[in-house]
């Protein structure tokens, strides 16, 4: 379908002929030019901004739709703001994705790199590359806060014989649902699942440097997509680890192995205990505590149970008397109706497990004492 040719409209002569300029005066005025779409210059400005990069998206689309109907100028400031806003967004959601790991640490006294096939100083490699048993350098430091957010999230690896600041002791899946459950209740699975995997590899926490543990645990946008790996790991705050963490069960006897791992489900719980205090949590702490008073109770029918030589008797059924004084006073703690009662309840269990009592006990199984002396019955 054609369209009819435009109207003619008779006009003077002029002295260049018909199809000529209008000479000055001439009754002919120029058309007047439609007027600029404000919604287009404010989409380009938008668009500019990254945290109004969206609203700059969405402005130029409407623009765009809105310069068709009304004829007015600034189609391509339209596009221009359309194109920005898209890739300023796209940019600003990748940036959250990759600083969205998040560091959460809790306080706990206490061979060669795996996989050599992975560059692990190379540009691009990550916490998200690190596996159970790496030794490394964690780009962004350590951190000074617990629950603190990193957008640093490269690593490099290190040869765990040499002097390393970091080192992994394991790794597990978080057994949470789909729906991201908020970094509150994933620091609380993370800390339950990485306490008895550190106990896995260090059953004598006496022979540990004063360590602290962290762990990474994946963000709302890694979550989404399926992650739901926790990363634990290890860091002496004070320098760097002169060595690796774990320790060989085979340099110990039959009878020390009976008491370190009647000792385990005590360590558990204190490599699990909660950064906050009941100050800051009332009602973490008054879990943990009962969670804690059943782990001692179990130490104390461990170490009873445990075959044991003769001259080491006396002294570990002091100290598994000490574990069950512990439990009840931890269950007390775990019901205290206040924070002072709570408080209370848990002072008394520093005295009913005591440094001398349990270097007794080692004494008299030949465990080595804090200091390295080595000491032996």
């Amino acid at each position: 379908m054609s369209q009819p040719p435009p109207p003619s409209y008779p006009h003077p002569p002029s002295p260049q002929g018909p199809y000529g300029p209008h000479p000055p005066g001439s009754w002919q005025q120029p058309v007047p030019r439609p007027p600029l779409s404000g919604l287009a210059v404010t989409s380009l400005v938008l668009s500019l901004l990254v945290c109004l990069a969206p609203l700059g998206l969405i402005a130029g689309i409407v623009a765009l739709v809105r310069i068709h109907r009304t004829g007015r100028r600034g189609k391509g400031l339209a596009v221009a703001g359309v194109v920005v806003g898209a890739v300023v967004t796209v940019l600003a959601a990748f940036l959250t994705v990759i600083g969205g790991v998040r560091f959460s640490t809790w306080e706990s006294e206490g061979g060669s790199t795996r996989g050599a096939d992975r560059n692990g100083s190379a540009p691009g490699f990550s916490v998200h590359d690190l596996e159970d048993g790496d030794c490394f350098t964690p780009g962004a430091g350590l951190p000074t806060v617990d629950g603190q957010s990193i957008t640093d999230i490269s690593a490099e690896l290190v040869p765990c014989g040499s002097a390393h600041r970091a080192e992994v002791y394991g790794t597990f899946r978080v057994p949470l649902g789909s729906a991201f459950p908020g970094p509150a209740a994933i620091g609380e699975a993370a800390r339950e699942g990485c306490a008895p995997l550190l106990a896995d590899i260090a059953p004598d926490p006496w022979e540990l440097p004063r360590i602290r543990t962290f762990f990474y645990f994946p963000q709302v946008d890694r979550w989404k997509s399926g992650d739901r790996t926790v990363l634990c790991w290890v860091a002496d705050p004070s320098g760097a680890l002169d060595a690796s963490v774990r320790q060989d069960r085979s340099r110990w006897d039959a009878a020390q192995l009976a008491y370190l791992d009647a000792l385990r489900p005590a360590n558990t719980a204190q490599f699990g205990k909660p950064p906050q205090g009941p100050d800051s949590d009332f009602a973490g702490a008054k879990a943990w505590s009962g969670r804690a008073a059943g782990s001692h109770a179990e130490s104390a029918r461990l170490l009873r149970a445990a075959a044991l030589p003769e001259s080491a008797r006396t002294p570990v059924a002091a100290l598994a008397d000490g574990f069950e004084a512990s439990a009840a006073a931890m269950r007390r703690a775990s019901a205290a109706p206040t924070v002072d009662a709570f408080k209370e309840q848990l002072t008394l269990t520093r005295g009913a497990i005591t440094p001398a009592m349990e270097a007794a006990a080692r004494k008299a199984l030949g465990l080595e004492l804090p200091g390295g002396s080595g000491l032996s019955a």
